[in-house]
């Protein structure tokens, strides 16, 4: 007789289901409020949800992505906005992860594991050039590096210790910080400020490897700092993707930026999805809850209960239909970077393995960009069919779902992640997670 043993994402779950719980009886006055979730994004740090993906041999839960992702989207389905804000630090851990040097990683997880957790200035402001940087980061003649300029969407940085912001190297940073974090070729200090290199996959096309660009992991709370609640998005109202200033701040330490080819931006990619999966089940279990209290038929409704309606039921069944496949879509994108990552792990270079694994795991990602997005909309408009017009009564707050959802998917559209599957099943162009973002020259 054999006995089998509770899979890991089981136990994970059963260990953070209380906490998640708890986020779930405060998510609709903190909606209604606009009140930032300040308590229950505490709760889950005092749980260690922080140290979710940080390896056991470091101290933390030791999460694949696959598991990872599930529990983002438990969590996204009780509250999507403190989902975002774990989000931003999950893709924190794995930058950390994604370190060359072995001691720098070992001090952040470190950090990690003690509680610290961090939030995400990596993107620039909406008028922005393209490819462009407006953060520098600076030495002083006592050697201190310090931080200016500022960032839009930083999505969880009030609430954090850490935010971690993508920087220009301004020349007065020694060669020593350089090597550290830089390609050999763009240690020099009279590197090109905004230069590019092409890192061109087959096609001639590519991501950009930019010139003297590293990442910096900031204190949030310090002189030097403003964090500004300004995001003024119709969804996710509640994840502080505001504006950040900095004013000759100090720098904790400078990080190397992750390889365009590798897990971060699949990981950064698959885990906006998990998010809109987490809505769609949100959208859908409220759905469900009205259509079996509701008891009014409509006048063309033939004076059936809609717990009764055929019509109904069928609608309920093709959007249970389609949350399955949306939540099926992020789990096959986890499995598949859990599988390249297994084979990174073990060397398994010879041969292109490892290289082929993670374009096979770029792939299942791309794809379910281009579908998620889709069913969960629908879903979001769809439940709204089975209930009357008291189901946009502003105290159910069921368009947040709606709302939330749009949000994210205008993040990344996937029209432009079709194109790209689409390239690389009639003409083999290598897919690219992450290129550029700003304001393009008119032609």
């Amino acid at each position: 007789m054999t006995s089998t043993l509770p899979s890991r994402y089981t136990t994970l779950s059963d260990r953070f289901a209380p906490a998640f719980a708890e986020v779930a009886q405060g998510e609709l006055p903190r909606e209604a409020g606009r009140h930032l979730p300040f308590a229950a994004f505490e709760q889950l740090r005092e749980q260690g949800l922080g140290a979710l993906s940080v390896p056991e041999s470091a101290g933390g839960a030791g999460a694949g992505q696959e598991d990872a992702f599930r529990l983002l989207m438990d969590l996204a389905a009780v509250d999507a906005n403190t989902a975002h804000l774990l989000r931003s630090h999950l893709s924190f851990v794995q930058h950390v992860l994604a370190q060359p040097d072995r001691t720098v990683q070992d001090r952040w997880l470190r950090r990690v594991v003690e509680g610290e957790v961090a939030g995400s200035a990596l993107s620039e402001g909406r008028d922005a050039p393209l490819g462009g940087l407006g953060t520098t980061v600076s030495q002083d003649e006592a050697g201190q590096l310090l931080i200016s300029g500022s960032k839009y969407y930083t999505t969880g940085s009030i609430f954090s210790t850490w935010a971690l912001a993508t920087v220009q190297l301004d020349r007065s940073v020694s060669r020593s910080f350089r090597r550290k974090v830089l390609p050999r070729a763009t240690t020099s200090r009279s590197a090109t400020p905004q230069g590019t290199t092409p890192a061109a996959g087959p096609g001639g096309r590519g991501g950009s490897q930019r010139a003297d660009v590293a990442l910096a992991v900031v204190r949030v709370r310090q002189p030097r700092i403003t964090v500004k609640d300004d995001w003024d998005g119709f969804g996710q109202r509640l994840t502080g993707t505001g504006t950040m200033e900095f004013h000759g701040a100090g720098v904790e330490e400078l990080l190397a930026l992750p390889p365009a080819d590798g897990p971060v931006p699949l990981h950064h990619e698959s885990t906006l999805m998990a998010l809109l999966a987490g809505i769609g089940r949100a959208a859908l279990r409220d759905g469900v809850e009205q259509t079996r209290r509701r008891r009014r038929s409509p006048n063309t409704g033939g004076g059936l209960s809609p717990r009764e309606d055929d019509q109904l039921l069928g609608i309920i069944g093709e959007l249970s239909a389609q949350q399955a496949t949306a939540e099926e879509l992020v789990r096959a994108a986890g499995r598949d970077l859990d599988a390249a990552l297994a084979l990174a792990g073990v060397g398994m270079d010879g041969g292109g393995a490892t290289a082929e694994a993670m374009h096979r795991a770029a792939l299942t990602a791309h794809r379910a960009h281009v579908m998620v997005p889709k069913l969960v909309l629908d879903t979001c408009t769809r439940i709204f069919d089975t209930l009357g017009a008291s189901a946009t009564s502003t105290d159910l707050q069921l368009d947040r779902h709606w709302r939330n959802a749009r949000t994210i998917a205008s993040h990344d559209p996937a029209v432009f992640m079709a194109r790209m599957v689409g390239d690389w099943e009639v003409n083999g162009t290598q897919t690219v997670p992450y290129l550029q973002t700003g304001v393009a020259d008119e032609v």
